[in-house]
């Protein structure tokens, strides 16, 4: 089955984006807005994830965003700069006096249509070349909880008028069920009034319980409101959701993460977020995520980091004292064998993380050491070191998949433990990527694949020569003080 992920960023390639996604944002260069002195966000994916620390400006980004279309019609909000951002007695410079925001529109012919906003003798020029786009903006508070909503609907509950209901549609119930955890029987929307007043109102069904959001939670009803309206907007809109992991648990983050995923993909939509959510980020592709730290000369914009990396980065480090990029999980069974062998404490506050390629993990290496966060990499042994840049390799001269089963005590415990002689097995490997020798293995002896490569770690490590597992034991240990 494919990834989701990766089908939605298939329909992003440059060949059928237009078609999917239409005039989509391709390209954003902010100068002179609150702390964007000059910062440029090129953006790869239908879904992109400003994630940061708290005063990095990624609510900025998406207010500028809205303004880079206007709504077709009046039944949709228009925005503006001034909707967002006004020099006033207490904020005399939220924008320089030269300030100008630079948008990249993907066209037809797979080319770039251009459009700057900017200021210009006290005034703001370029609306008029806008182009048309229903924008729909979800901020923190476009939801309210139902006891913080004191108008006369909410404060006469027991005398309202209810006018319509409605199920809502099969698709809408099934992920706000995904979402929340949480099995609806039947899930409607009311239209009720009371006076001069009306307000559509959600109400669910859970066996013999029957409630209305007056009695859900905040993020049991948000996450409803954000789902329905996201579903409610004609196809290839924009949407800007500021922090919709508000009151959600982790799984619920996650969920809602795979939700947006689907709904791009689905009806062609462009999101923008912010998030602080490892779980919401670890849902979207690689390509969406987008961190914005703060350096001295203004806002840089990392990209590539995995999920872990951007918590890791959102927490200062605290998390874990050392974060270490390995290829794949072969190499990560190792290296935690290494290290509980060397050292079992050290293991405990060391993240270790299968992150591709040597290529990938030499420029993430190089990347997030600029943000200061202790990071180090440990390739496989076919690869070259480069201790002084945290770059260390694996005990061998081979990829580790070819060290374990050339592994004496490695060929021992598949014998003793499975009854196979490893060396008859290897005969059917020929021509076979050493990447799938583990997973082929685990099918014949009908042992998952994450089990058997955590024994045949375990077996490899502690055959190895003390002073090979202590010297990287060491190194890391070294990597994580600095």
């Amino acid at each position: 089955m494919s990834d989701p992920r990766s089908t939605l960023q298939t329909k992003f390639g440059d060949e059928h984006r237009f078609a999917n996604f239409g005039h989509v944002l391709m390209q954003m260069h902010v100068q002179g807005f609150r702390c964007h002195l000059n910062t440029l966000v090129e953006i790869r994916s239908p879904i992109t994830a400003f994630c940061g620390l708290n005063g990095t400006g990624k609510s900025t980004l998406l207010q500028l965003a809205a303004v880079a279309y206007t709504n077709p019609d009046q039944n949709w909000p228009r925005y503006y700069v001034r909707t967002f951002l006004n020099a006033g007695t207490l904020d005399p410079n939220p924008f320089a006096d030269t300030a100008r925001v630079e948008y990249k529109f993907w066209q037809e012919d797979r080319s770039s249509k251009s459009l700057t906003i900017s200021r210009v003798a006290s005034k703001w020029s370029g609306y008029r070349r806008r182009l048309k786009r229903v924008v729909q903006f979800a901020w923190v508070a476009c939801y309210l909880p139902w006891i913080e909503q004191r108008d006369a609907v909410a404060r006469h509950v027991n005398e309202l008028t209810v006018e319509t209901s409605e199920d809502v549609a099969a698709h809408i119930k099934t992920w706000t069920c995904r979402v929340l955890d949480r099995q609806y029987d039947r899930m409607q929307m009311n239209i009720v009034s009371y006076a001069n007043q009306r307000r559509a109102v959600a109400r669910v069904r859970r066996g013999a319980s029957e409630y209305s959001e007056a009695h859900m939670g905040y993020g049991e009803a948000r996450s409803q409101y954000l789902i329905q309206t996201i579903e409610s907007l004609p196809t290839q809109s924009l949407v800007l959701i500021e922090e919709p992991e508000i009151s959600l648990h982790s799984h619920a983050q996650h969920e809602f993460g795979c939700y947006l995923v689907d709904v791009c993909s689905r009806k062609g939509h462009q999101v923008f977020v912010t998030t602080h959510s490892e779980p919401m980020l670890a849902a979207l592709p690689s390509e969406s995520r987008v961190y914005l730290h703060s350096g001295p000369n203004g806002i840089d914009v990392i990209r590539g980091l995995t999920a872990v990396e951007a918590n890791s980065l959102m927490t200062k480090g605290r998390d874990k004292a050392l974060q270490v990029l390995v290829e794949d999980e072969v190499a990560r069974a190792i290296l935690t064998e290494i290290l509980r062998k060397g050292d079992a404490t050290l293991l405990s506050t060391v993240g270790i993380h299968a992150a591709g390629g040597a290529s990938e993990i030499s420029a993430a290496i190089r990347t997030v050491a600029a943000t200061g966060l202790p990071i180090a990499a440990v390739l496989d042994g076919d690869k070259g070191a480069n201790p002084r840049a945290n770059i260390f390799k694996l005990p061998g001269t081979r990829p580790p998949e070819r060290e374990l089963f050339d592994s004496t005590a490695v060929r021992n415990l598949i014998r003793d433990s499975y009854g196979l002689e490893l060396r008859d097995f290897e005969t059917g490997l020929a021509g076979v990527n050493h990447h799938e020798w583990c997973q082929r293995l685990a099918t014949r002896i009908h042992q998952t694949e994450a089990a058997l490569v955590s024994e045949m770690a375990r077996a490899y490590v502690k055959a190895l020569p003390e002073i090979e597992t202590t010297s990287l034991s060491q190194l890391i240990k070294e990597a994580s003080r600095q």
